[in-house]
Formats: structure tokens, C-alpha cells, sequence
């Protein structure tokens, strides 16, 4: 019987059977190909690759037509196929590797399937190439006879580590690999020419090209099984999809509704909270303008005491000038940065008259501050001022007091520092006149900080100034946030 076959593949069919399988061959390759750019797939493209080398493989073994042509052209001879055929069948491995997702069930698993065959296709890349750079076929024959074993024993592992997954397509792998397999050893010169065989080597082709056939009908059929499956999870998920979607839409306007409601009452809560703010604000300036106007009212006192007229009159002049600062300042609820320097240079202006000029003070504001951009409550930083003076400087010998404004990328920082006695001093002083704790100014000061800016977008720091171990002054810094 297997006379008569091979005397029929011999004598008629073999060229015709042979074209038919790498015609069917590379389209397989081109259609997976395609499948992979559309779908993205891996799988896919893996699976082009193996029918593409399978292709080639078998390229030099036509004996006439224009493959033939092709083969001498590109020196495709046994030596090629046969390093065609070990990469083909180093890529079914990773085929199906990725098609079963081995790598996401055991990392394990895959690296026992993967690693070796990896090493494979790159040792007979290395001997194929040194056999082609006429360093002799030493190499390359002894790497093909020992791949024959290995691959035997990599696809027992391989089978078996499939056997372990959870995966019904295992089986379509499993039974087309297989099959593949028998037909490929057969086809094998060592095997085909045993004496109970004895099959020529058309004949051992022609069987591996059955084995090659039905590997790629399960194939195809594991590929379809997968695409059903993908495609009745997706009905799954659409219709799930829907039944949400209307879901969704009754709670839709529910949702609006209380959003709606939410808004309102969140809109009335901050115009209630600004409200609040503003009102707080104003009590506070309301606050603030009696205490100052006490404070000046007593410089204007001591002055009448001594009978020095010339220096109360003009202390009233600039008085009223600043009491029309106040008078506008309580009808407003922000000054800009330029109005309130001005406010207090004829602050200190009036303190001055008090210690016969003999107080320095300077305002030096940094070029990259915009003056009439920032805003901050009326006459805030006069308690500062008034702190340097009365428990800074007073007592000094030389009064000196210095406010700065600089920028620093979102933060405006004004510093007022003086040459007093510092605060520990200080402290001394108010404990023997039994005066604890800030200035009522101060306090003031404070909250009208707070209300305006937020609590969290400002800050106010003291830093003791020391000299050799001795206090030589307070700097205050107050942050504030840039416009």
C-alpha cells in the first residue's frame, strides 16, 4: 500500500499538492496579518509568523514552476528548510503561549514553555548564519540533530503544562499539535526510512502536509471558538450596558433634581457665609476706628497739656486728614496696597510729632509689586505699626522702623521691623504695669485678616531680632496671597 502511494504522490500529485499547501500557507499568513492591525491581537500575529516560516520552509522543496525560480534566486536549499522548519516550530510555542494566556494562569508555566524555545530559534540563527558566512555546516548539523530530541521532549512539557490549564481551547492546540507532530516526526528521514516504513521522502512530506493541514483546521476552529466566545461576552456586556443605561436615566433626573436643590441651597449658604464675612469685616473696621481715634486723641491731649499749640495744631491738621482716611476706609471694604502705605505714612507722620521727628521710618516696596493690584481690609496693618512704636522703639535711643513689600511667586510678604527692645523686654515691662497678652489693635487686625483672606491664606510670624546674644528688635511678616 505504501508503495502504490508513494509511486501516485511520485508520479502525479505532488507538485500540485504541494502548491495548493504554501498557496494556502501564505494566505493564511496574509489574512492573519491582517487580523492582527484590526484586532490588536498578538495572537494573531504570532500565528501569521509560524505560517509564514512554514511557507518558506517548504519553498525548496518545489522542483519545478516559478518557486523554483524563486528558490535557486535566493539560495534557498535543504540547509534552509531545514532552519525554516525549526523556526516555524519554535513559534507554535509561542503561539500558543499567548493564545491561552499561560503567562497570566502561571508566569512559571510560560517561562518552562517560552525560555527554552527562545534559546532555540537563537542558537540555529547563530549556526544557520556561520554556516552561510562559510564557517563550515558542523555546527548547524549537530544543533539540528540534537533539536530533533528537544523539541520531542519540549512538547511532551509543553502538553502537559497544558493539560494543567483551565482553558477549553487547550484542546483544540492540543489535538492539532499533536497530530502535526506525529506527521512531522514521520516525515522525518531518520523515521521515514525505518525498515518497517521505508517511505520515500516525497511521501514523508506529503504525510506532514495531512499534519499540517488539520493543525491549521483546528487552529481555525479554536480561532472562531474564541471569537464566539468574545463576541457572547460582548452581547453580555452590551445588554448590561443597556439595562444600566436605563437605569442610569431614570436616576438621570433624579439626580438633576437633587443637584438642582443642592446648588440652590449651596448658592444661599455662600451669600449667607459672604454675608457673614462682610459683616464681620465691618464691626471689625468699626472696631478698629474708635481705637485709633482714642489712641490720637490722647497724642492730641498730651500736647494741650504741655501748652505747645504750634505742635497741636499741627498734629490736628494731619489728624483730620487722617480721619477722613478713616471716615472713607468705613465706608470700604478693601484698600489697595498703595492706599493703605499712604494711610500709614501719615499714621507714622502724626506718631512722629510725638518723639520730635526723631522716629526713621522708610517704606520700601519691591519693583515686581503691582501697588494697585493688591487689596487687602482698610488701615490692617496699622496695629503693627502702632506695636513697633509703643513696646518697640519708644524707649530706644534711636527709633528706627522699616516696612518692606516684596513678591515671592504667589505670596506678597510685608515686613515691618523695628530697632525696639524687643519682645522679651516687652514682656517685662507689661508684667510690672500688670498689661498682658496682644494689643486689642492687633487682635482686630487679625480677624479682619482672616475673615477677608481665609483662615489658610495668610499667615502673620514674629521673629526676635538678636545682636550678640542681646535683643536688637521685632520683625513682623505677614503673608498674604498675591492677586
Amino acid at each position: 500500500m505504501s508503495d502504490i502511494l508513494s509511486f501516485i504522490i511520485e508520479r502525479d500529485t505532488y507538485n500540485s499538492i504541494l502548491y495548493a499547501v504554501l498557496g494556502g500557507l501564505f494566505l493564511l499568513s496574509a489574512f492573519h496579518l491582517v487580523m492582527f492591525f484590526q484586532n490588536r491581537d498578538k495572537s494573531y500575529l504570532l500565528y501569521s509568523f509560524y505560517t509564514f516560516f512554514c511557507f518558506l520552509a517548504y519553498i525548496p522543496v518545489v522542483d519545478s514552476g516559478f518557486l523554483l525560480n524563486l528558490s535557486q534566486y535566493y539560495g534557498l536549499d535543504f540547509r534552509s528548510k531545514q532552519f525554516f522548519t525549526i523556526i516555524c516550530n519554535s513559534l507554535y510555542f509561542l503561539f500558543f503561549a499567548h493564545f491561552l494566556n499561560v503567562k497570566k494562569k502561571n508566569i512559571v508555566w510560560y517561562r518552562i514553555i517560552v525560555l527554552p524555545v527562545f534559546a532555540y530559534m537563537v542558537v540555529a540563527t547563530l549556526t544557520f548564519l556561520l554556516l552561510k558566512g562559510g564557517f563550515g555546516d558542523e555546527y548547524f548539523n549537530w544543533f539540528n540533530r540534537a533539536y530533533t530530541f528537544l523539541i520531542t521532549v519540549q512538547t511532551l512539557i509543553s502538553f502537559y503544562i497544558l493539560m494543567l490549564i483551565k482553558n477549553n481551547l487547550k484542546y483544540y492546540i492540543i489535538f492539532g499539535g499533536v497530530i502535526l507532530f506525529l506527521c512531522s516526526i514521520i516525515g522525518e528521514h531518520q523515521i521515514r526510512e525505518l525498515p518497517f516504513l521505508n517511505l520515500t521522502k516525497k511521501t514523508g512530506d506529503f504525510i506532514y502536509f495531512i499534519g499540517l493541514f488539520i493543525e491549521n483546521l483546528a487552529f481555525s476552529f479554536a480561532l472562531g471558538h474564541r471569537q464566539r466566545n468574545i463576541y457572547i461576552e460582548k452581547l453580555s456586556s452590551d445588554k448590561n450596558l443597556i439595562e444600566e443605561l436605563k437605569k442610569s436615566e431614570i436616576l438621570k433626573d433624579r439626580v438633576n433634581l437633587e443637584n438642582e436643590r443642592r446648588l440652590s441651597t449651596e448658592n444661599e449658604k455662600i451669600k449667607y457665609l459672604q454675608d457673614i464675612s462682610e459683616l464681620k469685616l465691618s464691626i471689625l473696621q468699626t472696631q478698629m476706628n474708635p481705637h485709633f481715634i482714642f489712641n490720637a486723641l490722647n497724642s492730641i491731649k498730651y500736647y494741650i497739656e504741655k501748652n505747645d499749640a504750634a505742635l497741636a495744631v499741627n498734629y490736628l491738621t494731619k489728624f483730620s486728614k487722617l480721619i477722613r482716611t478713616i471716615l472713607t476706609a468705613s465706608r470700604m471694604k478693601e484698600f489697595t496696597l498703595e492706599e493703605e502705605l499712604q494711610t500709614i505714612q501719615v499714621y507714622v507722620d502724626i506718631e512722629n510729632l510725638r518723639f520730635n521727628n526723631e522716629m526713621d521710618f522708610t517704606i520700601e516696596v519691591s519693583p515686581e509689586v503691582d501697588e494697585h493690584k493688591i487689596k487687602l481690609p482698610p488701615m490692617v496693618l496699622q496695629p503693627y505699626i502702632e506695636n513697633a512704636i509703643i513696646h518697640g522703639i519708644a524707649t530706644s535711643d534711636t527709633k528706627k522702623i522699616d516696612l518692606k513689600v516684596s513678591q515671592e511667586k504667589n505670596s506678597i510678604f510685608i515686613k515691618i521691623k523695628d530697632n525696639g527692645i524687643g519682645r522679651r523686654e516687652s514682656e517685662k515691662n507689661q508684667n510690672k504695669t500688670k498689661k498682658f497678652g496682644k494689643s486689642l489693635g492687633t487682635k482686630i487686625a487679625d480677624e479682619m485678616l482672616k475673615n477677608y483672606f481665609g483662615s489658610d491664606s495668610y499667615s502673620i510670624v514674629y521673629h526676635d531680632l538678636e545682636e550678640n546674644n542681646h535683643s536688637c528688635g521685632t520683625m513682623v511678616v505677614l503673608q498674604i496671597p498675591a492677586p
